[in-house]
């Protein structure tokens, strides 16, 4: 009975635990005393990078707009992660590389996008039988000099 009690505990207990909230930070942690840094002053590209580190991302149409993004996810269990809480700061360089603007977007400027499973089919690459049968009609033939594999006769000649 002992045992039965100590298996029923510590099911529950494992099914208990796997349901704890994790929590993951991620991409570029700016914190506020940054922020004030950034729009108070005038600094250059390589300025930046030695305040809040490199950009998350610089489009290729736009070398001059950087952006930093900070995400934080949670996720119950095996369920689809959810975000938390969403910052992302653009900050925009004249032509001789001085920072022009600093913009923090923040969550009520996303937007949840639905993803469908659904896949669509490309008929031509999947082979029936009989086109299986029909392809590897003379592969496994011998050839005249009794070996099965052709390739390796044409090398030797």
């Amino acid at each position: 009975m002992k045992i039965f009690i100590t298996y029923i505990f510590s099911i529950l207990a494992f099914f208990s635990l796997s349901g704890c909230k994790t929590i993951e930070n991620r991409g570029q942690s700016i914190d506020d005393s940054a922020l004030v840094k950034l729009e108070s002053k005038k600094l250059n590209k390589a300025e930046v990078v030695e305040l809040i580190g490199t950009p998350t991302m610089v489009p290729e149409y736009s070398q001059n707009t950087w952006y930093y993004v900070e995400r934080v996810m949670s996720q119950r269990a095996w369920l689809n992660p959810k975000i938390e809480k969403q910052k992302i700061v653009k900050i925009t360089f004249d032509a001789n590389n001085f920072m022009q603007e600093v913009v923090v977007i923040d969550d009520s400027h996303r937007q949840d996008i639905e993803t469908v499973r659904e896949y669509t089919r490309t008929y031509g690459t999947e082979l029936n039988g009989l086109q299986k049968f029909v392809k590897n009609l003379g592969r496994f033939n011998k050839t005249t000099d009794g070996n099965k594999n052709k390739s390796k006769n044409k090398k030797k000649r």
